[in-house]
């Protein structure tokens, strides 16, 4: 699955320290920054289509939308626009201890630590994937369709993104914008759950204004939020059995064993169960994924504790923006996050 990262700590970086590490990701970000071109000057040109100036249409509706009904920031992000030739932007590596969920972390200036490492070259990423795995971690490479600077560049459309249903293409960049507008250092998976919570509901929402609530295009995301609700619930159980396997008093071997035959287990179980689990065929073939510990803490780190924050949203009569302006309040340095959000339900 295509995810949505923070790569500041990566990419933004390039221009205030040394090594090659920076100045190598660096350069691909600089080099699709100054590649760049302005939607205005694009949608001005005659030979630009009808389809690229529809999809530029609409990315204005949404940067409106998160703006006017959500109160995200809208700064010059998506407003400019780049043609490459791959189907996503980057590539990230997420590791994870073998026996537990403890994931491996990353630490650079101003985002502080985070759980995942983003390359805009397949091999780089492929490479250090292949450290930490020699270094004994379950290891995880996978694509990202998008990542935020957090303001320090205009992050930009990219070409592969005009094909994107509106579905995706709202929840892509409410999601980037919520990262632009709330951001707390060493705190990935707040930011992470904020962002996929406002991208789904947002998303949504968005929908449901465009088309109306009895419309075909509602009626289909209402279907993928419950079939995305039911693959989530599976995941969230896989990890509660194994984390009951890791702390079985047997060898270390055993547990791998015991492991390896639970993930089997839930493969079989999705691949025999799947037309009564699920409508359409956005899960199919699950069975056929690497699945580990590094993937499944991937999965934990955007959508563990979603609820929390449906909770919010219930409290605040279900009103993104209200949700939003609590949610601005939670700061870096006092409770944990979700301990903050807590105390909010609780008044």
């Amino acid at each position: 699955m295509k995810k949505t990262v923070l790569l500041l700590s990566i990419f933004g970086c390039a221009i205030l320290l040394q090594g090659c590490f920076y100045i190598k990701q660096g350069s691909y970000l600089l080099k699709y920054n100054a590649s760049a071109r302005s939607v205005k000057k694009i949608i001005a040109d005659p030979a630009t289509s009808q389809e690229l100036k529809d999809f530029f249409n609409t990315v204005d509706e949404i940067r409106n939308f998160a703006k006017d009904s959500i109160g995200l920031v809208v700064n010059k992000n998506y407003t400019r626009f780049v043609k490459i030739d791959n189907d996503h932007i980057a590539d990230f590596v997420s590791a994870a201890e073998k026996l537990d969920f403890k994931q491996y972390k990353w630490c650079f200036p101003i985002v502080g630590c985070i759980e995942y490492k983003g390359y805009f070259k397949r091999r780089d990423a492929d490479r250090e994937a292949a450290r930490l795995s020699k270094a004994g971690y379950d290891v995880t490479v996978e694509q990202a369709d998008a990542f935020s600077t957090l303001g320090f560049f205009p992050d930009p459309l990219y070409s592969y993104m005009v094909k994107y249903p509106l579905y995706s293409l709202a929840s892509l960049i409410l999601h980037e914008q919520t990262h632009a507008t709330i951001y707390l250092k060493s705190q990935a998976q707040f930011n992470e759950e904020l962002a996929s919570f406002i991208g789904y509901e947002g998303a949504l929402s968005f929908v449901k204004m465009k088309f109306g609530e009895q419309s075909q295009q509602y009626r289909d995301v209402i279907l993928r939020k419950t079939e995305r609700e039911t693959f989530l619930s599976l995941i969230n159980n896989l990890v509660t059995e194994l984390k009951s396997i890791y702390i079985l008093k047997i060898s270390d071997e055993e547990k791998l064993i015991k492991k390896e035959e639970k993930i089997q287990e839930f493969k079989n179980f999705v691949r025999d169960q799947y037309d009564s689990l699920f409508e359409t065929q956005r899960y199919k073939g699950v069975e056929k994924m690497p699945i580990n510990n590094a993937s499944l803490a991937i999965w934990m780190t955007y959508t563990k504790d979603l609820q929390i924050y449906y909770n919010l949203y219930e409290k605040c009569g279900f009103s993104l923006k209200k949700t939003m302006e609590l949610l601005k309040n939670v700061k870096t340095g006092k409770d944990n996050p979700k301990v903050q959000i807590q105390k909010m339900l609780n008044q």
